[in-house]
């Protein structure tokens, strides 16, 4: 059951970076409280300056006006440590910006390859497909604190441009 409800977040949420017909048909489900519904695990490195190893943990979900966003997480541990924010827009979201905005976004279809992006949670099949579907997006990471630099939140938040 809770496969199925998983698979069922997972298949509402590719819809809409598919943009298909799917989107109509199969919807997410009903999150209670904004924290419901994180339910794709993406590991990826190059997000922290000065840590280009470390693996960043995003749990991501879709919200309303058709975007994407990401918790990202230190590790994937219960006590882990909220470190930034990425948002996901499709293409069509990403041409209606102004050149300064685009350029604070970075395209999947580049990153993807650079971050050695792995979908822990999702079987080799599922992660593949998921990880082409997520490549005609773009996202903008937002770092709130870089551990790197303290073991405290301070510092001034960033956005990473990741190329």
């Amino acid at each position: 059951m809770k496969k199925l409800l998983f698979l069922s977040a997972l298949f509402s949420t590719l819809a809409f970076w598919l943009g298909t017909a799917m989107a109509e048909e199969k919807k997410a489900p009903t999150a209670m409280k904004p924290g419901d519904g994180w339910t794709l695990h993406i590991d990826a490195k190059r997000h922290i300056p000065k840590m280009p190893d470390m693996v960043v943990h995003h749990y991501c979900k879709q919200v309303a006006g058709g975007l994407t966003e990401c918790q990202l997480y230190d590790s994937d541990k219960p006590d882990a440590r909220l470190i930034g924010v990425e948002m996901v827009v499709d293409a069509a979201t990403y041409n209606k910006f102004s050149k300064k905005e685009k350029a604070l976004w970075h395209y999947h279809k580049i990153e993807i390859p650079k971050v050695d992006a792995v979908l822990p949670d999702l079987s080799p099949e599922e992660a593949a497909k998921t990880l082409k579907d997520l490549q005609e997006t773009y996202g903008k990471v937002y770092i709130l604190w870089n551990p790197a630099e303290s073991e405290w939140p301070s510092g001034e938040p960033i956005i990473s441009i990741l190329h």
